[in-house]
């Protein structure tokens, strides 16, 4: 398959009385035909192979969209398509002022629970996680060998209810791709559903822990009200061991300060424009570079994706927030 329609994860704007279907392909088409006839419009994510298809009306079906290339033999028709909206059941409390984070997870269970309970501490109103659990193309970067992998994302995220908002994502990149490409998308969907319900949206994973060092106990979402979008850099954490179990400890043994590394982006929602691309959630065109003496985040990685040396400083003030 060349095309994936993600219609699973549709949008639907109340305001505009739009549907918002996001789809990836391998090679690009040119055009398109929906049955039933309907309104739309076609736009492309510039060079990537992104697209979305913005329907007038809120649609739960259609019969069939053909999309259409130059050599007609190669054109593909999807038949039978029933449009999700699962945003429209989200249960998180939020208002002008919150901040959450949007994010995608699959074998996580090892890490998840404590990253969720950290980020909450933090004051983060919201985490909305992108369950890609079904996903069997893709590996992580780090080796699952010594991880504990009892639960899934659902069971880990029913525990809290109110907090954590989990969209099932069943999908796997296109002709066993990249996951990023997978993880874009979500960047695309997680930041439009949400850019009028909330002030800031983190675009962080879960091995990355955010700090602030000069005053650890401030509300994340007390912080970010002084500023607009923000990206913060980084450091390497990782344990001095390669092979110890991993099973929600992470903030306990990645004690050792590694490389400066990548950066990651908060959004200020007031700019982003409506169904923006986000492409990307190390940067933002409205971003401020922020020293890492004001905020920082750490990104975690244990065992044998990141090796330990005695030159490695070593601090404990994540450990020691997390469990005050």
């Amino acid at each position: 398959m060349s095309l994936l329609l993600f219609s699973k994860v549709c949008l639907y704007d109340l305001t505009k009385n739009e549907t918002i279907i996001y789809g990836q392909y391998n090679k690009k088409f040119n055009s398109i035909n929906i049955k039933p006839s309907i309104n739309y419009d076609l736009v492309f994510n510039g060079n990537r192979p992104d697209f979305y298809i913005k329907l007038i009306g809120k649609i739960n079906n259609l019969d069939n969209i053909n999309f259409i290339f130059n050599d007609e033999n190669n054109n593909i028709k999807m038949i039978n398509i029933e449009l999700y909206f699962p945003f429209e059941n989200c249960d998180l409390i939020l208002n002008n002022n919150s901040a959450i984070i949007s994010t995608i997870c699959k074998d996580y269970s090892h890490r998840l629970d404590e990253w969720i309970q950290y980020n909450l501490k933090l004051g983060f109103s919201g985490i909305v996680i992108f369950n890609n659990d079904f996903n069997k193309s893709n590996g992580l970067h780090e080796s699952l060998e010594h991880c504990v992998l009892v639960h899934s994302t659902d069971e880990i995220c029913k525990k809290y209810k109110g907090k954590v908002w989990v969209v099932d994502l069943p999908y796997s990149p296109l002709n066993n791709g990249y996951w990023t490409d997978i993880q874009r998308i979500t960047l695309h969907i997680g930041v439009n559903a949400f850019r009028n319900k909330c002030r800031n949206i983190a675009l962080i994973d879960a091995d990355e822990f955010i700090y602030i060092p000069k005053n650890p106990s401030i509300r994340i979402e007390t912080f970010l009200n002084d500023h607009g979008t923000i990206t913060l850099q980084s450091n390497i954490l990782t344990n001095k061991n390669n092979n110890d179990i991993l099973n929600n400890n992470i903030l306990q043994i990645a004690e050792y300060v590694g490389d400066n590394k990548y950066t990651k982006t908060i959004i200020y929602t007031g700019k982003i424009s409506e169904n923006e691309w986000i492409n990307t959630p190390h940067n933002h065109y409205s971003e401020k570079i922020m020293n890492k003496e004001e905020i920082i985040h750490y990104h975690c990685w244990m065992n044998n994706r990141y090796h330990y040396n005695n030159n490695m400083k070593k601090i404990d003030f994540l450990k020691k927030f997390m469990n005050n």
